[in-house]
């Protein structure tokens, strides 16, 4: 049995994490923010000191993309520096470390599929947080897999499958954006091949460190993904009407941060090298309308 510290163990991602990992039968210490703030060095660095752990799985994140651009200190002290002083801790002690990062950092005005070959770029203040968390990871030198995930959906927390259906219970036309492109990623896929992950890397898998696109497929706008939800939510009755979705651009919704227009992913290079299928997330629509 393995030992792994998982930190946003409340979040959306963290909780489906935790479920999977003692599925797995693996001992976990769960942090949320009160249990251990991996803003605080000195803190991350007594967590490291004081307890023993095989590996470490990050999945605190700030996620509030247009507050970011009011709270930017805030947004860098948890998307750069917690995984820099984690991925410090991870140096010192030899273990590995799973970052979840974005599919924001690809705001290049590239409009096909990217690659982990590009030149990341990013407009707004989360993704450029993100990416410097991206780089601190690296320049660490600890033995780390960073996934970079997007738009995450599922069961816990707060997500936009739930926005819409929220929306559309009150509502009979709703307006969404027609110009932002990407793949809509189920945080309970994500979480049980991270899992999947971190058992080759307990089982002494050393070729595997890099960075990786992770999402579900297909790739959709979000006025199309905003379309399937409420034909799902008709069909298993948690809805009582028909929701129009209005197609606007971007620009006439007028968000405070800036998003990208093409964010859609190849995931090639993860599916070959862990030997792992990215999920269909239509399969994930129905648990996250229930939940």
């Amino acid at each position: 049995m393995s030992k792994i510290l998982l930190t946003g163990a409340q979040g959306q991602v963290g909780r489906e994490l935790e479920e999977q990992l003692l599925l797995n039968n693996h001992q976990v210490i769960s942090c949320s923010h009160h249990d251990l703030d991996i803003t605080n060095e000195d803190e991350v660095a007594s967590m490291f000191f004081n307890v023993d752990f095989d590996l470490v799985i990050n999945s605190a994140a700030y996620t509030a993309v247009d507050k970011a651009e009011d709270e930017k200190d805030l947004a860098y002290a948890v998307n750069a520096l917690g995984p820099k002083y984690l991925a410090n801790g991870c140096k010192q002690k030899n273990i590995p470390l799973i970052h979840i990062s974005t599919d924001y950092v690809y705001d290049n005005n590239i409009e096909d599929f990217h690659t982990e070959l590009e030149t990341p770029h990013t407009n707004c203040v989360y993704g450029n947080t993100k990416l410097y968390g991206e780089k601190y990871v690296q320049e660490s030198g600890c033995n780390a897999v960073i996934l970079r995930a997007s738009w995450i959906f599922g069961r816990f927390g707060k997500n936009f499958v739930k926005a819409m259906l929220n929306l559309g219970k009150t509502r009979d036309t709703l307006s969404v954006v027609s110009d932002e492109l990407g793949n809509p990623t189920p945080a309970r896929a994500l979480a049980t091949d991270i899992v999947a992950i971190a058992n080759q890397l307990l089982q002494g898998r050393t070729d595997a460190f890099g960075i990786y696109n992770y999402c579900g497929h297909e790739a959709i706008s979000r006025d199309e993904f905003a379309r399937v939800i409420f034909k799902e939510a008709l069909k298993h009755k948690l809805l009582d009407h028909d929701v129009f979705v209005r197609s606007i651009t971007s620009q006439e919704f007028g968000a405070k941060a800036v998003r990208p227009h093409d964010s859609r992913m190849s995931t090639k290079k993860f599916e070959e090298t862990f030997n792992l299928a990215c999920p269909k997330w239509i399969d994930y629509i129905e648990e996250t309308l229930k939940a």
